[in-house]
């Protein structure tokens, strides 16, 4: 949707089994640090979890307004199962 109302990305990939904290310790180099120079974003935060289909990193950040398609950048291909997707949400009000 590309109206006004605040929206959130989340953004996930699946890594090389092993490789989460490394993926985690990427995401904290490269992503994290554009964000707080970014005036519409609201707030991050970022998860990992492990289970039967693999260890992911998960990023969620919430704009003031319109969120990008995705992430500006993929971790090092060795350290994942699978290039990163990403979704854009808008709250509900509920």
């Amino acid at each position: 949707m590309t109206n006004q109302t605040n929206q959130t990305l989340m953004w996930e990939v699946r890594c090389e089994p092993g490789k989460a904290p490394a993926v985690a310790e990427w995401a904290r180099a490269i992503i994290v640090p554009p964000l707080w120079q970014d005036e519409s974003v609201a707030s991050y935060n970022a998860y990992s979890s492990a289970g039967p289909d693999g260890e992911r990193v998960v990023i969620v950040i919430d704009y003031l307004g319109n969120a990008p398609e995705s992430l500006f950048a993929e971790p090092p291909a060795h350290l994942i199962a699978r290039p990163g997707h990403a979704w854009v949400f808008e709250r509900l009000d509920v």
